[in-house]
């Protein structure tokens, strides 16, 4: 029996999955091939040339296409219909390895001699300071509230908080240490991080409200159950489609809560020139990579939001290393009232200059009038 486009379109979806573990790489690879717009590969093949991607194939083999050429057509077509230039680009990598997928041979360097995909412009961003952060928080929901301070003191992905357990947090350490499970992690590594005091408080706060968390007593019991997952959001049930993973249902949940709220103020619901709104949970991973980097250093920054490439450095470092360096960021990490926080970080660093001064004035005194100094 001939294998008909979705058995086999869904046949590379499960391949694509079973490299990734990613439902949102499937997802966009997914709508590269068809989507409720029309604008799908097998979309722009029905309606140019009257096949489908299998009988395209076919025809690729019997050289009456030149692929090349049709792919091409098919992102002057993206471009035609206003997609944006990281769009098309990611449109044309799915396309690719479906059709090597049939069988087709795909060569890149040919790709990038023949297929010119529109070059992406670089908007400027608006960086989220504390100020800006404060007000959401101040406008927020208890849940929302520690949703933020967590991400922006920890630089996990908001596709990573969905999925913690009770027992990837370690709240015996100072500072509150997380530890993300390889298979959460976008990158399939495992890593740690960690939070501040005050997002700590907070989450202490939420446990004891949504979970009935008690520090005081054994919570074994609660050990497997996540912490921000959909069930804790009023009973909300799935709506479209049932076989979605429930990770992917919280984390949309929380991005339409932020979005409803960032909406009852006018002033923070405001876009960059790109369109993209100035807050949104990925800022907050942006604003702890440029916080932790001018404290700390750019590697050790990468490292905690688990870039791949710095985390053999970063695990070089014993573990009160780490949790040292941490330290030294928090209280610039550190949103409610942070201008009185950074003032006595400024008030004690002044005290200290003035007193290693001093200590200099004296220790050349005492050379100078031959004044045996005390070996400290």
């Amino acid at each position: 029996m001939q294998e008909l486009p979705d058995q086999k379109a869904q046949a590379f979806f499960d391949s694509v999955f079973i490299m990734s573990h990613s439902y949102s790489t499937v997802s966009s690879y997914r709508l590269a091939i068809s989507n409720k717009n029309n604008t799908g590969f097998r979309d722009f093949l029905l309606q140019r040339y009257k096949i489908n991607e299998l009988e395209f194939a076919e025809q690729i083999k019997q050289e009456k296409f030149d692929v090349y050429e049709v792919m091409r057509d098919y992102v002057v077509f993206l471009d035609k219909n206003n997609y944006k230039p990281k769009t098309i680009t990611s449109r044309l990598a799915a396309i690719k390895g479906y059709l090597r997928f049939l069988g087709l041979k795909i060569y890149t360097e040919d790709c990038k001699h023949i297929i010119r995909v529109p070059k992406n412009i670089q908007e400027p961003e608006v960086a989220l300071t504390k100020e800006i952060i404060l007000r959401v928080l101040r406008n927020a929901p208890p849940r929302l509230q520690t949703v933020m301070l967590v991400l922006s003191s920890s630089g996990m992905r908001i596709g990573e908080l969905v999925q913690l357990k009770l027992s990837d947090i370690d709240f015996t350490t100072t500072p509150t240490t997380i530890r993300l499970r390889a298979q959460i992690t976008k990158t399939r590594h495992a890593r740690e991080t960690f939070i501040t005091a005050e997002a700590t408080d907070s989450l202490k706060d939420y446990l004891s409200r949504f979970l009935k968390w008690d520090e005081k007593k054994d919570n074994s019991h609660l050990n497997d159950v996540i912490i921000f997952g959909r069930d804790n959001f009023n009973g909300r049930k799935r709506k479209e489609n049932p076989k979605q993973p429930d990770h992917l249902i919280a984390e949309g949940l929380l991005m339409r809560q932020l979005k409803y709220y960032l909406e009852k103020i006018p002033d923070l619901n405001k876009t960059n020139t790109n369109g993209i709104r100035v807050i949104h949970y990925h800022a907050l991973r942006k604003f702890f990579r440029t916080t932790v980097g001018n404290v700390s250093g750019r590697d050790f920054a990468e490292a905690l939001i688990g870039h791949q490439f710095y985390m053999s450095t970063y695990y070089q470092l014993n573990d009160e290393k780490k949790k040292e360096m941490y330290l030294e960021v928090e209280p610039y990490l550190t949103i409610s009232d942070f201008k009185t926080v950074e003032k006595n970080i400024k008030i004690l660093s002044a005290k200290n200059t003035q007193l290693e001064e001093k200590f200099n004035d004296l220790l050349q005194y005492l050379r100078t009038n031959k004044i045996e100094v005390p070996n400290l």
